[in-house]
């Protein structure tokens, strides 16, 4: 099912769990980018909010200058004013749609599978962990990390990020508390496989025996190739990036069915 890495570093011994099984969530378990999802989800349900987004349109053009941490403080502006509770049910409902007929299928079936080998399971995700952590729970993963968004009752105009956008090696530090207590970095866990889109997931990657890429980017299929990593390609919504990037622009506006 995994390919092979060459080379490992040593890989520490643990007595519990049996193995670890890390994934990423968007567009490796969602043909999506979840934030694009969810504010399509919320757009559709308050036409109003659509408005909001005007306020994240002088802020592209310093994308790179400002970071994706405040980028993504600006974008969540779509949520200002709501209530922390309708918040919640919002990301409650939207998981319910997503869940299983928006997933990679094989993607689901492998996660079931660890679960079943009793492998400590892991979700770790750069979206807020507002419906990042009903995802996880409707797929039995025995861990979930995210972006912290901090909401305080209602969502400020650009709500504040907890800690770090969950992303690189941030999310090393986020879950390394379940590794072994020997484990130290540059380590392999044990009986270990990690999945991924991305090769900002890189350092997430490099701590597990087996890799799968789903869909890769450019960078990561050259990456994983050096390592003999298995790359699957689960159907996807669209045939091209044109349309993929047609169907994210109108989820972003909430006009995506």
């Amino acid at each position: 099912m995994c390919g092979n890495r060459e080379e490992n570093p040593r890989v520490t011994s643990t007595s519990s769990p049996t193995g670890y099984a890390l994934f990423d969530l968007d567009q490796t378990i969602v043909p999506w980018d979840t934030q694009l999802l969810f504010c399509n989800f919320i757009l559709k349900r308050q036409r109003i909010r659509t408005l909001y987004l005007l306020g994240f349109i002088p802020f592209s053009p310093f994308a790179k200058l400002l970071g994706p941490e405040t980028m993504k403080r600006v974008f969540l502006n779509y949520l200002a004013g709501m209530d922390g509770q309708v918040l919640d049910q919002y990301a409650r409902d939207f998981v319910d749609d997503l869940v299983p007929n928006g997933l990679y299928s094989e993607v689901v079936k492998i996660v079931e599978k660890h679960k079943a080998d009793g492998l400590l399971t892991i979700l770790n995700s750069a979206s807020p962990e507002i419906w990042v952590q009903h995802l996880s729970e409707k797929l039995g993963f025995d861990h979930y990390y995210g972006t912290q968004v901090v909401i305080n009752g209602r969502v400020s105009l650009f709500p504040d990020i907890q800690g770090k956008n969950n992303k690189g090696e941030v999310k090393i530090g986020r879950m390394r508390h379940h590794f072994p207590a020997d484990w130290a970095e540059g380590d392999v866990l044990p009986n270990s496989y990690g999945y991924s889109d991305s090769h900002a997931d890189l350092p997430m990657l490099m701590l597990c025996e087996r890799n799968v890429m789903v869909h890769p980017t450019d960078k990561l299929r050259e990456y994983g190739k050096r390592f003999g990593w298995l790359e699957i390609n689960p159907l996807r919504p669209t045939q091209s990036k044109w349309e993929f990037a047609v169907a994210c622009a109108k989820q972003a506006i909430g006009f995506y069915p």
